[in-house]
């Protein structure tokens, strides 16, 4: 680099470590559903999420393999996905300063813009947050400097990178192929005159990365039965809820990042507009279908805009080019002294945004995967689990797992509910009948929470659901967990053997009581003396029942097991307080 670049470029890396440090440890709850992808394919199981019918629920294909690849060597996944995002993010401003340093550009354009893009808290949040997005827009860098090669510098060998590019572009996201039709639109207008190049354009460029799109559908259709991702079947559905829900966050995201996004526009209109500036408008083409395609999807879910980071990189490249463009420059000292006060103080506001700051509060998916290492130490490994949060919980546990919201199960997305697109994104779908079917052991919402979300609802009024499963209010060190626990699960219910029946205490609960605490890799529920906990079973109507010889020494006489038509109640009042695992009773003669 050229001199200055150097002392920069150290002052950026400084800067983004800083910036990293401020969010770290967090981590995206969906990057751990990749992970468990990863964690299977290393495995030998294939990119799968459970065994049996196979589901593509992830939609980022290149970098599931690519963090396979450092986890086949040994190193934990989510360090793999920390250390590609970083690697990836260092990539990209590397990028943009060694592409400009060889044009007659000031560096002061090329620093101004590289600083606001390292202190937009998009960037640190994304490169450590476990996701594609740092891959994503490495890939779009390196396709708008070799676009920028190929019009501005007119060397038209660099079509082969271009194409490379946008080929990985098109397997890392779904929609990284868009930048293929718009790369491939513009260059043939750009060599319409020319028949020899415009064939090349459309045979290169437009070709390549399509083979790269058709492996990877041949893959889809071959190993999934389906030419469309789960993600898709989930997450879009064109409705003016959602377009609405998409225009807000765009709106969201541009005053989120106000000094960048004002700039960038308007040296972007000054590139398109002012100076009829070629690659001002491959920029401007960009940025337009992506906003819509953004509005369109309904935005996201995630901190810190995830999906205004192309728009942010599109604004880069139209600040540097831009302000080269008009030979801005700072004509007395106090304005220069006001924009470096300005540059400093922009960071340090964005701080204050709510979708920013959500990126320093969100924790909870540590709170999961803590949750399920315990389900894993304490139950069989073919417990069943259904959870509405698909990433935390099933990466620890490694349990075989139902997807209540339907990303990760073939089910559910081929059958959404009437109101289908008037709800919160990728939480909308869910069928409480079709779950309790599958007999889950331990229905799990969010981390340990009571019902929530269309698939909760319905939960709530769903008479098994009632009838089968009990509420737990389970702790470990210091946390605790709402758990709905099947009374007839075959690994955490009712277990009968001959003439006896083992009922694990935790499915015995009170009114004011249903506390249980996990100990020792077990279990074991909490009893307090002076109160009464009941529970209901099925049985059938010959048979009567009474508390163990081994158990009934814990229990007043006055615990006692009644019958209606087909149910048992049993009901206990403990002697003292302790802790149990079993509660055991024995076929009465």
């Amino acid at each position: 680099m050229k001199t200055g670049y150097y002392s920069f470029f150290l002052f950026i890396l400084i800067v983004f470590a800083l910036g990293c440090y401020y969010y770290y440890p967090f981590l995206s709850d969906d990057s751990l559903i990749s992970l468990r992808y990863a964690q299977r394919f290393i495995e030998g199981k294939g990119l799968t999420w459970n065994d049996g019918h196979p589901v593509e629920g992830y939609s980022n294909l290149l970098w599931i393999l690519m963090i396979s690849l450092l986890g086949k060597f040994g190193i934990n996944l989510i360090l793999a996905a920390r250390i590609l995002g970083i690697a990836c993010s260092i990539g990209t401003f590397a990028v943009i300063c060694s592409y400009f340093k060889t044009k007659n550009i000031r560096k002061e354009y090329v620093f101004i813009a590289v600083f606001l893009l390292i202190t937009t808290p998009c960037f640190a949040v994304w490169a450590i947050g476990g996701l594609e997005q740092p891959l994503y827009i490495l890939l779009l860098t390196l396709t708008l400097t070799e676009v920028s090669k190929i019009t501005n510098d007119k060397n038209k060998k660099r079509i082969y990178y271009l194409s490379l590019w946008l080929g990985l572009l098109a397997i890392t996201r779904p929609d990284g192929f868009l930048f293929t039709i718009l790369t491939t639109v513009f260059l043939g207008a750009f060599f319409r005159k020319n028949r020899k190049h415009l064939i090349k354009v459309v045979l290169v460029v437009g070709l390549i990365p399509a083979l790269f799109l058709l492996g990877q559908l041949l893959f889809r259709y071959s190993f999934y039965g389906e030419l469309v991702p789960n993600t898709a079947l989930v997450k879009v559905k064109i409705t003016l809820h959602h377009v609405l829900r998409g225009g807000f966050y765009i709106f969201k995201a541009f005053f989120g990042t106000l000094l960048l996004s004002s700039l960038g526009l308007y040296c972007l209109f000054y590139l398109a507009y002012k100076k009829k500036n070629l690659f001002g408008f491959y920029l401007l083409l960009n940025l337009t279908v992506w906003t819509v395609y953004i509005i369109t999807v309904g935005g996201d879910i995630f901190p810190a805009f995830r999906h205004y980071y192309v728009v942010l990189i599109l604004l880069i490249f139209a600040i540097i080019l831009g302000l080269n463009e008009m030979q801005f420059s700072f004509k007395t000292k106090s304005i220069q002294i006001g924009f470096v006060i300005i540059l400093l103080i922009n960071p340090f506001i964005q701080l204050l945004i709510p979708d920013n700051r959500n990126a320093i509060d969100e924790r909870w998916e540590f709170r999961g995967m803590t949750l399920g290492n315990t389900l894993k130490n304490t139950f069989p490994e073919n417990t069943l689990i259904a959870v509405t949060a698909a990433g935390c919980i099933p990466y620890a546990s490694e349990l075989p797992t139902v997807d209540m919201l339907g990303l990760n199960d073939y089910y559910t997305p081929r059958h959404p509910p009437k109101n289908f697109g008037t709800g919160m994104l990728a939480h909308e779908l869910g069928d409480a009948n079709y779950v309790l079917k599958r007999n889950p052991d331990i229905i799990i919402y969010h981390m340990g929470a009571a019902p929530r979300f269309n698939v909760g609802d319905q939960m709530k009024m769903n008479p098994v659901f009632i009838n089968n499963y009990v509420e737990v209010l389970a702790r470990q060190s210091h946390d605790e967990h709402i758990l709905y626990f099947n009374k007839y699960g075959k690994n955490t219910g009712i277990r009968r053997v001959g003439n006896k029946i083992a009922i694990p205490a935790y499915l015995i609960s009170s009114d004011t009581d249903n506390k249980s605490i996990f100990k020792s890799k077990k279990l074991l529920k909490h009893f307090e003396k002076g109160k009464f906990y009941i529970l209901s079973l099925k049985i059938q109507d010959t048979e009567q029942w009474e508390i163990s010889n081994s158990t009934a020494g814990l229990f007043s006489p006055e615990s006692k097991i009644s019958y209606g038509k087909n149910r048992m109640t049993v009901t206990l009042f403990p002697n003292k307080e302790m802790f149990l695992e079993n509660i055991e009773l024995q076929r009465k003669y």
